[in-house]
């Protein structure tokens, strides 16, 4: 069952992953602070080309739809960190997978949120890889994504994002990597 977002936001998620499971391609809608939307995308499977909004309020919440089910990716955060314009991003996997980040403070500059996401993006692996050698979690689960979650668990013990995911124990898997 979807996470209940609010009726904006339910049909945001709805039409990115309708588009997206039709075209296999990754689509976006953002929600404007005024509850207007913007449907972009459906070029890439993998990526996402995301206008510019205003960025007077900070307040725009973009939805997409990862074809792959993966939580937020290393783009999806950077964007989100290095962005004045967006306050959130959310990622709607095809099979049912919902991840979300909200950006604490301002926006950083563009080279800082590279930076920064690219720093836990490595610490993220290099903790998952070590917790599959010692057997605390399988292979299987590393490769499909874990890092990822880990990845926006450090950037969250960090107070750069705020971070969601409604997988309980995905979530428990990923802090027991990082303790």
């Amino acid at each position: 069952m979807p996470v209940d977002l609010g009726p904006i936001h339910n049909r945001a998620r709805d039409e990115v992953m309708r588009k997206g499971i039709a075209t296999g391609k990754e689509h976006g809608m953002a929600v404007l602070a005024d509850g207007t939307t913007v449907s972009f995308g459906g070029e890439f499977q993998n990526s996402l080309k995301v206008p510019e909004f205003d960025s007077s309020n900070a307040r725009v919440i973009l939805h997409h739809n990862h074809p792959t089910g993966d939580s937020l990716s290393r783009p999806d955060l950077r964007l989100l960190l290095g962005r004045p314009d967006l306050a959130r991003v959310d990622a709607h996997g095809h099979l049912g997978g919902w991840s979300s980040a909200e950006r604490n403070g301002d926006a950083l500059p563009v080279p800082v949120a590279e930076i920064l996401v690219q720093d836990a993006s490595s610490q993220a692996k290099m903790l998952t890889m070590r917790a599959v050698s010692r057997g605390h979690v399988s292979q299987e689960s590393a490769q499909a994504g874990l890092w990822q979650v880990v990845m926006a668990l450090l950037l969250e013990r960090q107070g750069a994002i705020r971070y969601a995911l409604n997988s309980e124990s995905v979530l428990a898997m990923a802090r027991k990597v990082i303790e």
